[in-house]
């Protein structure tokens, strides 16, 4: 991992040191269309949702046209793109670095997914991302889920083991986050795995590289909050909410439960009284 300057106050910005991190992800904008308040994400960055935000990630044109309202917010640049159009597990480059830094961008991501087939061209990418990356000490996100293609060509997720099998998801989600961190990521996005004790070996595998879960598709119940909270009791570093904060018709409400839960979540782990025996 990248030990310069750069890179550590670039970290500091991204994760905050006594609280979880929530990071907005806006970039399904162009990945499933302009749902929700994506819409018009200038309607979505009021400034009541944007102090309780760590960090934005998404692509140029929502970075962009937002840049006044997201001017103190650090900004992750997603180089990488595809569409629910197409082949949509096989991403492909879009940006480089130098574009993301034209932006102001704090750090870059790339995605990775892992069992399909473009899975060895994904990751040929994101080490020459590393690599280059590393020259400007700005650190590298990895979007890492195990997501393949199922034989009528639709995504498979492999929600039905997570469902059926927790430890056996959660071998798959460790192995995909390991490969990532091997590679010099600096932090990785991924997805919960169902339980605290298959989520704490995803934590363990990741050798101490920052892990945010993702907040999947929108969930009106309380179901979502308990899982951002499990994963922080157990190693997590926090969130990365993209759904679950822009199509709800009022997101800072939202915002504000989830940083008390997690605030809470992550006064557990701290504690070592999370998942104890004695709990």
């Amino acid at each position: 991992m990248d030990r310069s300057d750069g890179h550590f106050r670039a970290m500091a910005r991204l994760l905050p040191a006594d609280v979880p991190a929530v990071w907005h992800p806006v970039d399904d904008a162009l990945i499933a269309g302009p749902e929700g308040l994506l819409r018009d994400p200038r309607e979505l960055f009021t400034p009541d949702v944007v102090t309780q935000l760590d960090a934005v990630l998404g692509f140029e044109g929502t970075l962009s046209r937002c840049r006044d309202q997201l001017v103190h917010t650090p900004l992750v640049v997603n180089l990488t793109a595809s569409t629910l159009m197409g082949d949509h597990t096989r991403k492909v480059t879009v940006m480089s670095i130098a574009d993301a830094l034209r932006l102001g961008a704090t750090a870059v991501a790339c995605h990775l997914n892992f069992s399909a087939p473009g899975e060895n061209e994904m990751i040929q990418h994101f080490g020459s991302v590393v690599a280059e990356a590393r020259r400007f000490g700005m650190p590298v996100v990895a979007i890492t889920y195990p997501r393949g293609v199922r034989g009528d060509g639709s995504d498979e997720n492999y929600f039905g083991l997570r469902a059926a099998d927790p430890d056996g998801f959660g071998r798959k989600v460790a192995h995909a986050v390991r490969v990532t961190a091997e590679l010099g990521a600096s932090v990785i996005k991924t997805v919960y795995t169902g339980t605290a004790e298959s989520f704490q070996r995803v934590v363990d595998g990741a050798c101490g590289v920052p892990v945010l879960i993702a907040g999947e598709e929108y969930d009106r119940t309380p179901e979502v909050l308990y899982r951002a909270e499990t994963a922080v009791e157990v190693g997590a570093r926090g969130v990365a909410f993209g759904r679950q904060i822009f199509e709800r018709k009022d997101p800072a409400s939202f915002l504000y439960e989830l940083r008390d839960r997690l605030r809470i979540a992550y006064a557990k782990c701290c504690s070592g009284a999370a998942h104890s025996p004695t709990t």
